[in-house]
């Protein structure tokens, strides 16, 4: 991990920095509490029907929840091609493994909150306790715009 932590310039003087220990702690909770993410199902915005919480250091979490969103909470369309069975996710793998890495690229991890991705019959909704860069509106997001991390260090590795 060390010749990691030097490589990615996640070391200020002798000190590590907050993405070191997020990227490569095994349990970065010690030190800041809502580093994890809560997955749920809801049936409408007040029914739950059953949820999950993904822990470990930041990789860890891609993995594990990229896998259990797969796995659990998205639907497959099903068609056969003669004998051979062809799953279809109702979301594209790609599209959903950016907006989890936004997620967890842009989040104020001095917030206690963790990452909350709420997964209903026909929409995801991924939150994080983040903020828009300053001077930005929702509206600059719906436009071509820079990329603007709110943890660079996170986002570069």
């Amino acid at each position: 991990m060390i010749k990691w932590v030097e490589k990615l310039q996640l070391k200020e003087n002798s000190y590590l920095k907050r993405a070191a220990i997020l990227l490569f702690h095994p349990n970065p909770e010690i030190f800041f509490v809502g580093a994890y993410i809560k997955i749920g199902f809801f049936e409408s915005d007040d029914e739950l029907r059953f949820q999950d919480e993904i822990h470990g250091n930041l990789f860890e979490q891609v993995e594990k929840t990229s896998d259990l969103l797969f796995n659990k909470y998205i639907k497959n369309e099903i068609e056969y091609e003669g004998v051979n069975r062809i799953e279809t996710p109702e979301y594209l793998k790609e599209a959903i493994r950016e907006a989890l890495l936004n997620a967890i690229s842009h989040k104020d991890y001095t917030g206690g909150a963790p990452i909350q991705i709420s997964v209903y019959d026909h929409k995801i909704i991924f939150w994080n306790e983040g903020q828009l860069p300053e001077n930005w509106t929702v509206e600059d997001l719906e436009k071509k715009h820079p990329s603007k991390p709110f943890n660079p260090d996170i986002a570069n590795t």
